[in-house]
């Protein structure tokens, strides 16, 4: 039997790590004892070829896009944005298996990658604008809405449906900035976002009040 000096606990089975805090195990030079919780292999062990031929597939596509960008060069180096766009379906696939436990850190996280891509992606091909016209206020509310639905069939507790809806209000406050600063040419779905965040907000205050008092205390140890 293994013993975590950090936990003070004593470990049995084969593992390395402490559980509890993930501390290597000193070895004690005893006879190995069996696993007692059985082996449960992560999503990306279970898929693992699916995921190498995705990579594979990625791979391809970039090359084969980069062969064709030089033999015709005329239209500029677009292979390089299917490389960049290979690259964000990625980071949000990663993300999307990291956080597959917590529905609405997921949508969190998915919307936050998917914002700053777009921006990004506007500003790489010469500023339209439309990721701040259209893109990031619809893709706010939309998180907003989701969250509100997610959260009422799933019967979300209260605690994680508030915390998660205050981000996303806080995140629908953004396109003010948009508005003010004059980045908008049309500030009517920035004008939707805004008032929508605060009405959720409102709604939430109104009739969570007393938990949203409850979870800030909680979370700011007061």
């Amino acid at each position: 039997m293994k013993f975590c000096e950090k936990c003070n606990v004593s470990v049995l089975g084969e593992t390395k790590k402490c559980p509890l805090c993930q501390n290597s195990l000193p070895e004690n030079g005893e006879t190995a004892e069996p696993d007692i919780f059985p082996f449960v292999p992560l999503a990306r062990q279970k898929h693992s070829l699916l995921f190498r031929l995705l990579q594979l597939g990625s791979a391809t596509l970039i090359i084969v896009s980069a062969v064709f960008n030089l033999i015709f060069p005329q239209r500029g180096p677009w292979s390089l944005f299917v490389a960049a766009g290979a690259l964000c379906v990625w980071i949000s696939l990663i993300f999307a298996i990291r956080k597959k436990n917590n529905i609405l850190k997921n949508l969190a996280y998915q919307v936050t990658i998917a914002s700053i891509f777009s921006v990004l992606w506007d500003v790489f091909t010469g500023w339209h604008g439309w990721s701040v016209d259209f893109f990031v206020p619809i893709a706010f509310v939309s998180a907003m809405s989701a969250t509100a639905i997610i959260s009422r069939i799933l019967k979300v507790p209260p605690g994680t449906f508030i915390a998660y809806s205050c981000l996303l209000m806080l995140y629908g406050i953004i396109p003010a900035v948009f508005i003010i600063s004059g980045l908008n040419s049309v500030i009517l779905p920035s004008l939707i976002c805004v008032a929508c965040s605060l009405f959720s907000f409102a709604a939430l205050l109104i009739f969570e009040g007393r938990n949203m008092a409850a979870e800030l205390r909680r979370r700011l140890h007061l």
